[in-house]
């Protein structure tokens, strides 16, 4: 904290001590203006003095204290009759260097306090000490709660450590100013200790007396009267019936409900806190939303299983088409489950560009393994509290994400679908990531325990489906324990199939238009000409729009030609025309985006100068480091590609079309490369071929991802020959035949051979 001059507000009967948090109600319009200034000017910050003489109201600037502790506003809230509310941070102690009164309002320069040093040794056992001390308090002391341990994890700080411990303690008014004004924190641990070990022995003797006391009367009399003086207390109240009937309804579930002893037990205590809580008291609803919570929880309630492969494989081939890897794997784990009764639950983790049916798979799989459903996204999610829980401590605490999708599917063994886990967050809040290491680790996801529920939960036996659009973004711990399979997009005949057999009969059915058909030529207009994506979303979404159009003109006994689309759809969104404007140094790239595959232009030209490069178009730092190997290259091999060395004193731009879009990845140096050396050649790259790979400063070209969406984007934008990097041989086997036996596919391990194939005619020296 710097030196600083703050507005004064004078406390008595309560005390505010750093890192603790105190409510504050002001009725006088002296305290509002103070409070009202104090958020103006000094961003709600405020020092706070106490004063020793509680009953003195306009004390002398001369006898006020000269150390104090600066507040800040976090809320103000205006109540009827006049009241403001505000709840106070403490932040710091300070010292008032002095004191001055301007129009009736008293305002201090203060300054940090001094800094001490201490022994570590010393500190670290005193630590020791206090907290064995703490926990003994703790244990006898009933005004004592165990909240205030878990205020105390991971901070390491003596002075904040001394801070809580004693804003926690039922000491008297004067007990507590005197740990304002001690600044040294070594002091106020040992001041502490002290005071702790006056408590532990005054509860000792407390409980001590009110022993003796209960041995004389017998137990079962003692209760019989409190009960009866509790019923007498509700009568007067008017809340006896209602309350008796709610707790007696809630013994009785708790009675039937399935679950184990540890729960009953901890549902039977939370039954008579309730019962024994006053109606006006805040905490009622607190305590009966808990005990709603654990009897809906589905601890031991079980969906029973499909096992029959036959019905299973028609109901995702009824779904879906295409994605046989993932139907395969679910068939494997399916007759494991059947054979052997082995709990071998996958985790699976659908990783593709959307709109390619990842969530609407994990519906399919559900239905046909005949299980509950539960789908939550954590894209963004940065506060790992919303995957496990608050804890009961704070105001508006819930259950986690994991826990209210369980209490959701009202079973224990659901499948669950957790989405977007490629674009998990973290900051000072937690690490939402590493939560779900826990959750979907299944050598401990048994134990599983919410912050909120308290009480271990099985989530051994739940199927845990995660998506991402992209692999690489996926957090790496996590991704080791998921099965990762690639959901790749489809081509224009996959689409096509998708259309007839799965959207169209959809629509026909929902909007009763059976004589109305779609010639193949139109829905093929619809893909190549009015979406552009790798999945069917865009698609289905147009075909929606066609349908409704039709429900709208009344058209009935209708065949939609390819000509007719237009009426419905307007002007063609995209046109998939030859790449025929292809100048000296422009080359056709292929990139793949969590959206699919694109066809990428890159274009290079130079100008007098100094050798400089430049780039342009967005570029990831990948990609630039592509640009400096793919030109440090060319340099090297000069002679190998008969060049004039005096060629690199030009300057060099580079520049990346459609710059707007970020782009960067390893899988464009060879065409870097292909795109100067044409400009340098002064010799034009056919439009119809495009390339991928990335680069050694060796030439050796590296294997590349995404092959199946680039070479779907490259028969898209009528390329006929593409090179891919030779290590990528093994992927065309997944890569669709309508799709394969259009192009013509070049594998090259090294970029001369690349260059042998474009500019065969050069003659080489060396």
């Amino acid at each position: 904290m710097v030196e600083t001059n703050l507005h004064v507000m004078f406390l008595r009967d309560v005390v505010l001590l750093p890192f603790n948090e105190i409510r504050l109600e002001f009725k006088s319009e002296s305290d509002k203006e103070i409070l009202n200034q104090a958020l103006n000017y000094h961003d709600g910050h405020l020092l706070f003095i106490n004063l020793e003489d509680q009953l003195e109201t306009n004390p002398h600037i001369n006898d006020l204290p000269k150390i104090g502790v600066v507040g800040k506003i976090k809320s103000k809230i205006e109540l009827p009759g006049g009241l403001v509310r505000v709840v106070i941070l403490g932040i710091d102690r300070v010292e008032v260097l002095n004191y001055l009164e301007q129009n009736e309002i008293l305002e201090a320069f203060v300054i940090p306090t001094k800094e001490y040093d201490y022994n570590e040794l010393e500190a670290t056992a005193l630590k020791r000490v206090l907290f064995r001390n703490l926990d003994s308090y703790i244990e006898t002391s009933p005004s004592m709660s165990n909240n205030v341990i878990g205020r105390l994890m991971g901070i390491n700080s003596i002075s904040r450590i001394s801070d809580i411990i004693v804003f926690e303690l039922p000491l008297s008014y004067r007990d507590k100013i005197k740990y304002v004004y001690t600044t040294n924190p070594m002091y106020r641990i040992r001041a502490i200790i002290e005071d702790l070990t006056k408590e532990i022995e005054t509860v000792r003797l407390e409980n001590e007396i009110e022993e003796k006391l209960r041995m004389h009367v017998e137990d079962s009399q003692h209760e019989y009267m409190l009960r009866e003086k509790i019923k007498i207390i509700r009568e007067e109240l008017g809340d006896s019936d209602v309350r008796n009937k709610d707790i007696e309804k809630l013994k009785e579930i708790v009675s039937n409900l399935d679950c184990n002893a540890k729960v009953k037990k901890r549902l039977e205590e939370e039954i008579n806190r309730y019962e024994i809580i006053p109606d006006a008291s805040p905490e009622i609803s607190i305590v009966r939303g808990y005990i709603d919570w654990l009897i809906n929880l589905p601890w031991n309630n079980s969906t029973k299983d499909n096992y029959n492969l036959d019905k299973i494989s028609k109901v995702l081939d009824s779904s879906h088409y295409g994605l046989d890897k993932v139907k395969s794997r679910i068939l494997e784990f399916v007759a494991v489950k059947k054979q052997a009764n082995y709990d071998n639950t996958p985790i699976l983790c659908l990783v593709g560009p959307p709109g390619c049916g990842k969530t609407s798979l994990a519906k399919s799989i559900a239905l046909a393994l005949n299980k509950k459903f539960v789908k939550i996204s954590v894209g963004g999610v940065h506060d790992e509290a919303e995957i496990i829980g608050h804890r009961r401590t704070y105001i508006g605490a819930s259950a986690g994400k994991i826990i209210q999708g369980i209490r959701k599917a009202g079973s224990n063994n659901p499948v669950f679908l957790i989405d977007e886990i490629d674009k998990l967050t973290k900051d000072y809040r937690g690490d939402p990531a590493s939560c779900l290491l826990d959750i979907l680790d299944k050598e401990q996801n048994n134990i599983f325990v919410d912050n909120y529920i308290e009480e271990e939960f099985d989530l051994s036996k739940v199927m845990f489906i995660l998506t991402a659009n992209r692999e690489d973004t996926i957090p790496s711990a996590l991704r080791d324990r998921l099965e990762i399979i690639e959901v790749s997009s489809y081509t224009v005949l996959e689409k096509l199939k998708i259309a007839k057999d799965y959207l169209i009969p959809k629509y026909i059915k929902n909007y009763d238009l059976r004589n109305i058909i779609l010639e193949d030529e139109a829905i093929l207009k619809i893909i190549n000409d009015y979406t552009k994506e790798a999945g069917v979303r865009d698609l289905e979404r147009k075909l929606a729009s066609v349908f409704r159009k039709v429900l709208l003109k009344k058209e009935k006994d209708k065949i939609i030609s390819k000509d007719e689309i237009h009426e419905y759809l307007g002007i063609e969104k995209y046109n998939h025309v030859l790449n025929d404007d292809n100048k000296i140094g422009v080359v056709n790239a292929l990139s793949y985006t969590p959206y699919g595959g694109e066809l990428l232009k890159v274009s290079v030209t130079s100008y007098k100068g100094k050798g400089e490069i430049k780039l342009t178009g967005s570029l990831g730092d990948v990609m630039k480091e592509s640009v400096y190997i793919a030109l440090s290259y060319i340099k090297t091999n000069y002679q190998y590609f008969n060049l004039d060395y005096d060629l690199f004193s030009l300057d060099y731009h580079l520049h990346f079309e459609e710059g707007a879009i970020l782009k960067d990845g390893p899988s464009a140096g060879v065409t870097i490369v292909s795109a100067i050396l044409s400009l340098l050649k002064k010799k034009k790259i056919a439009s119809d071929i495009s390339m991928t790979g990335e680069m050694t400063l060796r030439g050796r070209i590296l294997p590349i991802g995404g092959l199946k969406e680039k070479l779907i984007a490259a028969l898209a934008n009528n390329i006929n020959k593409v090179y891919i990097p030779s290590q990528n041989k093994k992927d065309l086997e997944d890569i669709p035949s309508e799709v394969r036996d259009k192009l013509k596919i070049i594998l090259v391990s090294d970029y001369q051979e690349i260059y042998d194939d474009l500019f065969k005619e050069e003659t080489r020296k060396g």
